[in-house]
């Protein structure tokens, strides 16, 4: 069985180890197990290390075992995990351990390609009574090529599933061996989403744990995780009054907006380095007509979490926009704009891209804004704005441009969106987009302190020494490779090498057991045995 390799120096990894070993390995018979989940990021050190600590800290007050689970065999992971007193799961390994799980993997894979086999019917395929067809759908698209999924009878769709299913059950087996009682989680889409639907099927509490944040992970009334956006929202909508201060701070986040400071490293790119044009200098360079709205559809990334959103009545974001476009060219009466998302190249948009589409529909009224034009320059641009969920949506709506959504992201519901409820509201919507006026000033309030307050949301957790130190690390690495952090193992070893040493110098002076990390999923796990 392929083995995969950890991209950081032996000698900096085994002192690290020492240290941990010394200070904070936790052997431990319990009968329940805290699972700590690791999945695309699992390679870099400043990432994992938090997730560890912080399962040392619940194993401690818990008395449970600890295992790690990733995909492949990785010595030297798994002389990191158990320098914890962790032990590592490979997930490819204890799937072979089951072959009566591949065989029911295969009968479950060969059933729904005889019998459907269509994109729409996969992503509402069960199993183990949980929704895990859509989760599939997500990362059939997020690990290939292929930028949507009309049919899935071709021979990568059957591999996918085969292999995504056989774990499922293999795991499912696993579980009932060592029932857990929490989960450390890493991303909460594709297959990681079906994975801790089914943690959370077998009763474990979970909890998403970063270089800087803790979010407990809920799900809806089918099993599937409930994704940010959505408790974003559920938060934002018991906050009743505007915090003292929110206009002049405000400012300061849009302001680091624009000026590529803000947000994901990936997604500064929207802003940094690019030019900003007035409304009548892009009229020009674009030869936009003066008289009619610009209506600008803000394009997502194809092959990114399909159900960010929650439920579309699209098959997935290529459908979206494919259709979005095939209606426009309908409406002549407005300039219509692609805005072609800006991380596009960070997810293989790269097969039957974004530009190839747009050619297909462009009529004389239809435009690609260029890569080198700066978002900002939308806020004078943009008399509407179309999207299924974008930030840019709560980030523009906050200058008074109205935006039509076809998701439930983090500031739908809030009175200022245009939110039709099917695909011929949807139609109808953008068909009759010219009516549709700027938002009133209470309107545009009430987009501003959405914003601002979901900004405030995003506040780090863990903010002591240890933390800064490691954050600080994974911050500037993400900076650097803006792009290639997607592939884990991909240029990651001097930054993984630095951390090493930095968590090292720091462990042979400092005591792990008080750090953040550790300290609060210790208190995870007390709370838990006091409400018990």
């Amino acid at each position: 069985m392929r083995k995969e390799d950890f991209p950081v120096s032996e000698e900096k990894l085994r002192r690290l180890a020492g240290c941990l070993r010394q200070k904070l390995s936790l052997p431990s018979e319990g009968k329940k197990a805290v699972y700590i989940n690791l999945s695309m990021v699992r390679l870099q050190l400043a990432w994992i290390l938090p997730k560890f600590i912080y399962a040392a800290g619940i194993a401690a007050e818990s008395g449970c075992r600890v295992y790690v689970l990733s995909w492949r065999e990785n010595p030297l992971l798994s002389e990191l995990a158990e320098s914890f007193g962790f032990q590592l799961i490979c997930l490819n390994k204890l799937s072979f351990e089951h072959p009566l799980c591949g065989f029911r993997a295969f009968a479950k894979t060969a059933g729904f390609m005889i019998g459907d086999g269509s994109g729409d019917g996969l992503k509402e395929l069960r199993c183990l009574g949980l929704y895990a067809g859509r989760n599939m759908y997500e990362d059939i698209l997020r690990t290939s090529e292929l930028s949507t999924l009309r049919s899935a009878r071709n021979g990568l769709c059957m591999k996918k599933m085969l292999h995504i299913l056989w774990m499922l059950y293999a795991l499912d087996a696993q579980l009932k061996k060592a029932p857990p009682a929490y989960v450390v989680a890493d991303d909460v889409a594709y297959h990681e989403a079906l994975q801790l639907a089914l943690f959370h099927k077998h009763g474990a509490k979970i909890c998403n744990v970063s270089t800087k944040k803790e979010e407990e992970i809920r799900f809806d009334a089918k099993g599937s995780v409930i994704r940010r956006h959505q408790s974003a929202n559920t938060r934002l909508k018991l906050i009743k009054e505007d915090p003292p201060g929110m206009e002049e701070e405000l400012e300061g986040f849009l302001e680091d907006l624009f000026a590529g400071k803000a947000g994901r490293a990936l997604d500064r790119g929207a802003f940094k380095g690019k030019q900003v044009f007035g409304r009548r200098e892009l009229e020009e360079r674009l030869g936009l007509d003066p008289e009619k709205k610009n209506a600008v559809i803000m394009a997502h990334t194809f092959s990114d979490a399909v159900y960010t959103f929650g439920e579309l009545y699209f098959r997935d974001y290529y459908d979206w926009t494919d259709k979005t476009l095939s209606i426009a060219a309908m409406v002549g009466d407005v300039n219509w704009i692609l805005k072609p998302h800006p991380t596009r190249a960070a997810y293989h948009e790269s097969a039957d891209s974004i530009e190839d589409m747009f050619a297909r529909h462009k009529k004389d009224n239809m435009f690609l804004l260029p890569d080198d034009v700066s978002t900002e320059s939308l806020r004078d641009l943009a008399d509407v704005m179309i999207t299924i969920g974008s930030n840019a949506g709560g980030q523009f709506a906050c200058f008074g441009i109205p935006v039509i959504i076809a998701g439930k992201p983090y500031y739908s519901g809030f009175g200022y969106t245009v939110e039709p409820a099917t695909f011929e509201e949807y139609k109808k919507t953008l068909e009759n987009i010219s009516g549709i006026e700027p938002l009133t000033e209470e309107q545009t309030h009430a987009a501003r302190r959405i914003y601002y307050l979901n900004q405030k949301l995003g506040k780090p957790v863990f903010t002591d020494e240890f933390a800064q130190l490691l954050s600080g690390r994974y911050d500037r690495m993400l900076s650097d490779m803006a792009v290639s952090y997607f592939e884990s193992n991909r240029g990651t070893k001097s930054y993984n090498d630095a951390v090493a040493d930095a968590a090292a110098g720091w462990l042979e002076s400092h005591d792990p057991r008080e750090c953040a990390y550790f300290l609060r999923g210790r208190s995870l796990a007390a709370g838990e045995k006091g409400g018990t």
